[in-house]
């Protein structure tokens, strides 16, 4: 008998609550996908918001909408005043920093990103060679700008030499101890394309260095794994059957890596040695006959390749006074009551470094 008055009673108190909940409907909006900053001089920054605007014949044009103010919180009032619709966050998948800001410290703009509940924190938080509300207004792809560059981003972690990165893990790494962050740089080539140039490394939020992109592949060897991606090495140069000499290039793919950090705490001074294991598959080879000798060759040539360019990355950092390795986070976990403040004072700037790269071949593939 009573269950014939709890269903009509549940549906009176539904009908009831829904109608306290204020319903927005998504044309109404403006959903921005990524957002630029820019320096602008002294306690001055522009900000740009990039929202994709959805046509009749359902294709995608680019809004975008620029203020500038003191601070991020002031940029995103001039923003909505400026604008015919609400600005919405919630689909935000990218922030672009201009390199200049970038110099200038930019641990306001992450520290606002974070605290806003309607961010994501694996957004993507990226520098950019030149400034970033030009790049952000261009023309890529179909879906959108603000899609094709955080695809931009994933596809290059994912796939090639990009380490993982996000906006939780630069606003974590700045605030811990014994590692420092490190974003990618992003450059528009054109205003349909844009390509990744380089990383961009932090002494706390300020950046100092730029990782080229030839160097990118041994950056991600010590900060990152390898589940896939490839690696040319020079093999120098062989004479072909008209005895005419032709560089020859050994390329190694589907490659599988993983480091370790090793501490001697007993030497004086104290000895860090990185360990690189790396497995990979010949998937080219230029010279004449790929013979299981060539193959130790590519081996050993990828081992002297891998120790010099990461020896030469750790030496940088050390003058730098930077540790984007994060070898004073490997400390904390291995030593109790370690001292981050002697280790960065005293410590890690005597470190004497080694680097110790093992090279696996595990089959080859093309012959040229």
């Amino acid at each position: 008998m009573k269950c014939r008055y709890f269903i009509p009673s549940l549906l009176i108190c539904t009908m009831f609550l829904s109608g306290c909940v204020e319903r927005e409907i998504l044309d109404d909006l403006y959903i921005e996908t990524a957002k630029a900053f820019d320096y602008e001089g002294e306690d001055k920054i522009r900000g740009t918001s990039l929202f994709p605007i959805y046509l009749a014949d359902k294709s995608i044009q680019n809004g975008t909408l620029s203020a500038e103010a003191s601070s991020t919180r002031e940029v995103l009032e001039k923003l909505e005043r400026r604008s015919q619709q609400p600005l919405v966050r919630g689909g935000l998948d990218i922030v672009l920093v201009g390199e200049e800001l970038a110099k200038k410290g930019i641990i306001d703009i992450g520290d606002s990103l974070q605290r806003d509940a309607s961010v994501g924190a694996r957004l993507y938080l990226t520098v950019t060679e030149g400034e970033a509300g030009e790049l952000i207004k261009g023309n890529y792809g179909l879906r959108g700008n603000g899609t094709y560059l955080s695809n931009l981003i994933h596809h290059n972690i994912t796939r090639r030499e990009l380490p993982e990165t996000n906006l939780h893990m630069f606003v974590y790494d700045y605030f811990q101890e014994g590692q420092t962050p490190y974003l990618p740089i992003l450059k528009q080539l054109s205003n349909e394309s844009v390509a990744i140039t380089g990383i961009a490394l932090f002494d706390k939020d300020k950046m100092v260095k730029k990782i080229p992109a030839k160097d990118m592949f041994f950056f991600k060897l010590l900060v990152d794994k390898f589940a896939e991606g490839s690696h040319v090495i020079k093999m120098g140069k062989e004479r072909s059957r008209g005895h005419v000499e032709k560089s020859v290039e050994a390329s190694v793919t589907s490659l599988i890596s993983k480091s370790k950090i090793i501490v001697k705490h007993n030497s004086d001074p104290v000895e860090v040695t990185i360990r690189v294991k790396i497995r990979g598959i010949i998937r080219e080879y230029t010279g004449k006959n790929l013979t299981p000798d060539k193959v130790i060759e590519v081996e050993k040539a990828m081992k002297k390749d891998i120790e010099e360019k990461c020896m030469k990355m750790l030496k940088e950092f050390q003058e730098l006074g930077i540790d984007p390795v994060g070898i004073g986070q490997n400390q904390k976990h291995g030593i109790r009551g370690f001292d981050f403040k002697e280790w960065e004072d005293n410590i890690y700037p005597q470190v004497k470094f080694n680097v110790d790269a093992r090279v696996q071949i595990l089959e080859a593939g093309t012959v040229e």
